[in-house]
C-alpha cells in the first residue's frame, strides 16, 4: 500500500512537468531563452506581444499554429529517484525488518521534507492575418502551473529512528497548482511616428482558472482523487493585455508587453489547507536587431511574478519556489528561410530558479510548412520540451 501511495505521488508530480513561471509555450521563442517582446513572428504575437501582428514578411497573408505542446518540470534535489528509493526501500523491509533497517528509512524519509518539483506544461493554437491596417489573431492556449512536494511529519522520522515501524504515516502527499485556459483575441495597427513604425495591439480574453489542492496523507493517496470536486475549484474572468512596438533604423526594434492587466485572485481549499493562485498584471520591455539572416533579441521582467500567495502555516514552511522575474537572451540564424538555427538563456534575477539553457530548430520548407523544435535545459533532472507545427501563405 505505501509503494502504491508514493509511486502515485511521484508520478503527480512528473505529469505535472512549462519552464517555470512561463505563461505559454512557442518553440521559436522558448527556444531562444523565452525572448519575444520585440522578435516574435506574427503567429505568436498574440501570447507575445500583440502590437508585432504588424510585422510580417512580404507575401504573408494568413497563417496557423495547429498546434503548439510543450513540457517542462524542474527537479533539480532528485526529489522523484529519492522517493522512488525510499518505496523500494520500504517494500523491501516491509514489517520484519531490523532496527538499522528502520533506522535508514527514517534517514531516507527526513531527506524528503520541504523539497518539491516545479513543473508545468502549455499548449496553444493560432490563427493569424498580419497587416500593417488592421491586423488581427484569434488564439486558445492553456498552461499548468503545479508543485508537488513531499510534507514529512518528524513524529513518522522519530518512529522508525528508534527501530519501530509506522503501520500508518502522518506524511503528507501534496499537489498544488492551477490551471489556466484563455481565448483570446488580439487586434493590432501600425502607424507613422516621424518616419518610425509604431505598432499597438491589445488582446481582450476569457481565462478560466482551475485550482488544485490535494493535501492527504501519504497513506490515503488514491488514484485519481486529486481531479475529485472537493479538491478542485475553477472560477474565470475576463482580462486583456496591451502591446507596442516601435522600429528603428538598421534593423532595430524595442517592444512592451503589459499583460493581464486585471489582477484576479483565485482561492483552493482542501482539508484546512488554503492557498490562492494569483493573476497579477506583469511587464516585459524587450529589444531585437535583425542583420540578414541573423536575429539577436533579449527581454528582461519590469514586474516580479508571484503565483501562490496566502497558504496556511503549514504550507508557507514548505517555501514553495514564487516570486521570480525573468532576463532572456537568444538568437536565431536563419539559413536561406529553410532551415533555422536557434540558442538562448534564461536568468532568474530574483535568484530563485537556476539558470535555463535552450536551443532548438526550425524547417521551413518553401516558407509554407514549418516544423518547430526547442530543448530546455535547466540543470540536472530538469528539462523541457517544445513541438509546433504551423502553415503561412
Amino acid at each position: 500500500m505505501m509503494k502504491t501511495k508514493l509511486l502515485l505521488l511521484s508520478f503527480a508530480a512528473f505529469v505535472a512537468a512549462r519552464s517555470a513561471q512561463a505563461q505559454y509555450f512557442e518553440a521559436r521563442n522558448t527556444a531562444m531563452g523565452g525572448a519575444g517582446t520585440a522578435s516574435s513572428h506574427y503567429l505568436a504575437a498574440g501570447w507575445a506581444n500583440p502590437a508585432l501582428l504588424t510585422r510580417f514578411d512580404k507575401g504573408d497573408d494568413f497563417g496557423f499554429l495547429l498546434p503548439t505542446v510543450g513540457a517542462a518540470v524542474q527537479d533539480e534535489s532528485n526529489l522523484i529517484s529519492d522517493i522512488q528509493d525510499f518505496v523500494d526501500e520500504y517494500n523491501l523491509i516491509g514489517s520484519t525488518g531490523t532496527t538499522q533497517d528502520y533506522q535508514s528509512l527514517a534517514t531516507r524519509l527526513q531527506s524528503l521534507s520541504g523539497r518539491q518539483v516545479v513543473g508545468n506544461l502549455g499548449g496553444g493554437i493560432a490563427f493569424a492575418m498580419p497587416s500593417e491596417g488592421l491586423a488581427w489573431s484569434l488564439h486558445v492556449h492553456s498552461y499548468a502551473d503545479v508543485r508537488g512536494v513531499a510534507q514529512i511529519d518528524p513524529a513518522d522520522v522519530a518512529t522508525l529512528a528508534s527501530g519501530s515501524s509506522v503501520a500508518t504515516l502522518n506524511s503528507k502527499a501534496l499537489v498544488l497548482g492551477a490551471g489556466v485556459t484563455e481565448i483570446g483575441l488580439s487586434l493590432a495597427h501600425k502607424f507613422d511616428l516621424a518616419g518610425f513604425g509604431l505598432a499597438l495591439g491589445a488582446t481582450p480574453k476569457y481565462q478560466r482558472v482551475d485550482t488544485y489542492n490535494y493535501v492527504v496523507d501519504v497513506n490515503n493517496f488514491e488514484t485519481g482523487d486529486y481531479r475529485d470536486s472537493k479538491y478542485r475549484n475553477d472560477d474565470g474572468n475576463f482580462n486583456f493585455d496591451l502591446g507596442a512596438s516601435l522600429e528603428l533604423p538598421a534593423g532595430f526594434t524595442v517592444g512592451l508587453m503589459a499583460r493581464d492587466l486585471i489582477a484576479n485572485d483565485y482561492s483552493a481549499v482542501s482539508t484546512g489547507e488554503q492557498f490562492t493562485y494569483q493573476i497579477t498584471p506583469n511587464v516585459t520591455v524587450g529589444a531585437a536587431w535583425r542583420l540578414g539572416m541573423l536575429t539577436l533579441t533579449g527581454d528582461v521582467d519590469v514586474t516580479k511574478q508571484g503565483r501562490f500567495s496566502d497558504q496556511s502555516i503549514s504550507l508557507q514552511a514548505l517555501n514553495l519556489v514564487d516570486d521570480v522575474q525573468f532576463a532572456r537572451l537568444g538568437a536565431e540564424l536563419d539559413l536561406a528561410k529553410w532551415v533555422q538555427l536557434r540558442g538562448g538563456l534564461q536568468y532568474d534575477i530574483q535568484n530563485e530558479l537556476s539558470n535555463s539553457y535552450s536551443a532548438g530548430l526550425g524547417l521551413s520548407p518553401f516558407d509554407v510548412f514549418h516544423i518547430d523544435l526547442a530543448g530546455i535545459y535547466s540543470g540536472e533532472n530538469s528539462y523541457g520540451a517544445v513541438a509546433q507545427f504551423g502553415f503561412t501563405f
